[in-house]
């Protein structure tokens, strides 16, 4: 017993390997509960073989590079185990990606260096697949964030890890601009009853972004559509802390 609980997993969603993180992202779209997906990224990662379960409802299992050695585990000791993977629950804290899908490399993890226009198609295919669910969204999504990927590429899983992938990089950027980026109202998040439609709320929202950051002065356009994605939203978070000022000084 000793042996199973020392056995190394990866601590957090950096310490995953790519195919690891294809592993838990197949488990992920095949649409099983996550204690399932848990359990099976356990055994897989700690490299553990089912032999049988016994006459009490306990479960013989061996490592695979130890055939010798086996051992009895009752389903309260598994459970106990996958706690260590519970971080899978979440969205990573820290944009995680796979680094490479066939010949394809992603753009910056955390988007350094990306221009501004880059992260705001992004952000439209991620929010239009948030409001509709149509995975062609996500597909548009991964051919931004993987530049060349072969549509046969273009399989659940990858798509998955895709959404995820923004997903805490959003989160992590709520984080650093808190102004400007806020979670969305529990109104917002309700598909049924969403207005205005989400193409419209969405270019409003785009064009909102780019007339903050050239002060509706047409021919700046080009440059803050080019301009880093971290230098842009920088900008963006202290005229929005601004207008937080300006509104508290007025009350």
């Amino acid at each position: 017993m000793k042996a199973f609980f020392n056995l190394s997993l990866p601590k957090d969603w950096q310490s995953l390997s790519d195919s690891q993180l294809l592993f838990f992202f197949r488990l992920l779209s095949q649409d099983l509960q996550i204690e399932e997906v848990l359990t099976v990224c356990l055994f897989k990662w700690a490299d553990l073989r089912l032999l049988c379960r016994t006459a009490n409802g306990s479960f013989l299992v061996k490592q695979r590079h130890r055939p010798k050695q086996e051992a009895t585990l009752t389903l309260q000791q598994i459970q106990s185990a996958t706690a260590a993977l519970d971080y899978l629950r979440s969205f990573p804290s820290f944009p995680t990606r796979i680094t490479k899908i066939g010949k394809a490399r992603p753009l910056e993890a955390d988007f350094q260096r990306i221009p501004f226009a880059t992260f705001i198609s992004c952000d439209n295919y991620y929010q239009g697949f948030l409001q509709t669910k149509d995975e062609e969204r996500l597909k548009e999504l991964t051919q931004l964030l993987y530049p060349g990927i072969k549509p046969r590429c273009l399989t659940r899983p990858i798509l998955y890890s895709a959404f995820y992938w923004f997903a805490s990089l959003k989160q992590y950027f709520a984080r650093l601009f808190p102004h400007f980026l806020q979670p969305m109202s529990a109104d917002e998040q309700n598909l049924l009853g969403y207005t205005p439609p989400i193409g419209e709320m969405l270019r409003q929202s785009m064009n909102a972004q780019i007339r903050a950051l050239t002060g509706g002065d047409i021919t700046k356009e080009d440059a803050v559509l080019n301009m880093d994605t971290w230098r842009a939203l920088t900008e963006l978070d202290a005229k929005a802390k601004e207008v937080e000022d300006i509104k508290r000084q007025t009350k």
